[in-house]
């Protein structure tokens, strides 16, 4: 049985295939005797070349074999400036968010990027971490740790409290109460570890001026409002008593004399009795005198004494009441600072947002840009298939022939097996 084999082929027309060719030659093309490749297939559209100064003098290139050179041997390079023109000086380029000159490019897509924090946010931050004074080195806090120093305050204002207080409930010294100084307390290495209190200490003198020993120093006391003036008081009524002892005397006299008893017993009798009288007397205005003066005195200091502590436990209320508002002033300070803060952040989070967006968008139409060349490219192939085309069919058939040397040995093979004389391999006839 016979086979055939049949091949078939559909070419384009010559224009078409010239068409595709010249495509595919954009696209991506390698030279034989060159040996380089081109197309816009070898080179990633995301890049751009660097715009660098050339080296005749004629304006720009991209290549950096025609550059002209610095003084370290570097190609020169441009930058891009605000208002959209090149400049080779890097301290008038536009600096990106990260404050690096942007170089010039032609062509190529800005890589990804995110928008670090803005100056508002760094702001924020700043005022809540605290921001060090470059000057004095101080920190200044309108978020974390704002309190503090009225929270010092209020401390200070509340050890004043505890010290009027304490003044304020100390027993009462007639005699005065007793100065006491502060004194640091050191460890055995010397270092403060506390505060004691320690009395003040006088010298006691004697009617020459020596000193024979020492006493506290003292402050109030009866003493302080004793009258000066009752010994005077008592002097004059001593005096007024020692006139009328006189005057009885005198006139005892007088009655004696006029009895014709004057010098007798009885007159020794009526002196010694007027005289005791009078120390009587004296004594008792003395006393009473003194006693008032003193029981006045006592009164007075006392009542100095009870007033000062009323004043003292009044002030330690007021200190401690003003300590209390001072921390609540603290806290309501951070508060505040805190409000702005995030007032602040808030709006810096929006301009960041709005930054991120207008990079992003300004990025996709970079991108756009870039990849434009292979949408025509695209477009151009997805057109040639819908063309319709009359193509050149070229058939091949072939039969496949019996081999010769099969058919000989067949018909061999058939005479042989006729025999006679004769025969292909016959050597004669059979006898």
């Amino acid at each position: 049985m016979a086979e055939s084999v049949v091949k078939t082929m559909d070419l384009m027309p010559e224009y078409l295939e010239k068409m595709f060719k010249d495509l595919m030659a954009n696209v991506f093309q390698y030279d034989e005797e060159s040996g380089e490749f081109s197309g816009i297939a070898t080179e990633s559209p995301l890049y751009g070349k660097q715009i660098y100064q050339a080296a005749d003098g004629s304006g720009t290139t991209t290549d950096p074999e025609l550059a002209a050179l610095d003084e370290a041997g570097n190609p020169v390079s441009y930058y891009q400036t605000a208002d959209g023109t090149y400049t080779t000086d890097a301290s008038l380029a536009e600096l990106d968010q990260f404050g690096n000159p942007i170089f010039a490019t032609e062509g190529g897509v800005a890589p990804p990027t995110k928008i670090g924090f803005t100056d508002l946010q760094q702001k924020a931050l700043d005022m809540l971490m605290g921001e060090k004074d470059p000057v004095t080195g101080e920190y200044s806090y309108s978020g974390l740790g704002a309190y503090k120093p009225y929270l010092d305050m209020a401390e200070d204002l509340y050890k004043k409290s505890e010290e009027a207080i304490d003044a304020s409930t100390a027993m009462y010294d007639p005699l005065g109460q007793i100065q006491y100084d502060m004194k640091d307390v050191l460890d055995a290495e010397g270092n403060v570890i506390g505060q004691e209190k320690v009395a003040q200490m006088q010298d006691v003198l004697d009617a020459e001026g020596n000193v024979i020993g020492q006493e506290e120093v003292r402050k109030g006391g009866y003493k302080d409002y004793y009258n000066p003036f009752v010994e005077d008081v008592i002097d004059t009524t001593l005096a007024d008593l020692s006139d009328i002892k006189d005057a009885e005397t005198m006139k005892s006299r007088g009655e004696q004399i006029g009895l014709g008893a004057f010098g007798g017993s009885r007159g020794a009798v009526a002196d010694s009795q007027f005289l005791q009288d009078y120390l009587r007397e004296s004594a008792r205005a003395g006393g009473e005198l003194r006693s008032e003066a003193f029981d006045k005195a006592m009164g007075y200091s006392t009542n100095a004494f009870e007033n000062a502590m009323t004043r003292g436990q009044t002030a330690g209320q007021m200190f401690q009441d003003l300590g209390t508002g001072i921390g609540a002033l603290g806290e309501a300070a951070q508060a505040l600072g805190f409000k702005d803060i995030n007032a602040a952040f808030n709006v810096g989070s929006l301009e960041q947002g709005q930054l991120q967006a207008e990079y992003d968008a300004e990025r996709q139409a970079q991108l756009e840009e870039a990849y434009e060349p292979f949408a025509l490219l695209s477009f151009a192939a997805d057109m040639m298939q819908g063309i319709p085309v009359s193509g050149t069919g070229l058939t091949a058939a072939g039969t496949p022939q019996g081999s010769p040397t099969a058919n000989i040995l067949t018909d061999t093979l058939g005479l042989d097996a006729g025999g006679g004389d004769g025969g292909l391999f016959s050597l004669g006839a059979k006898t």
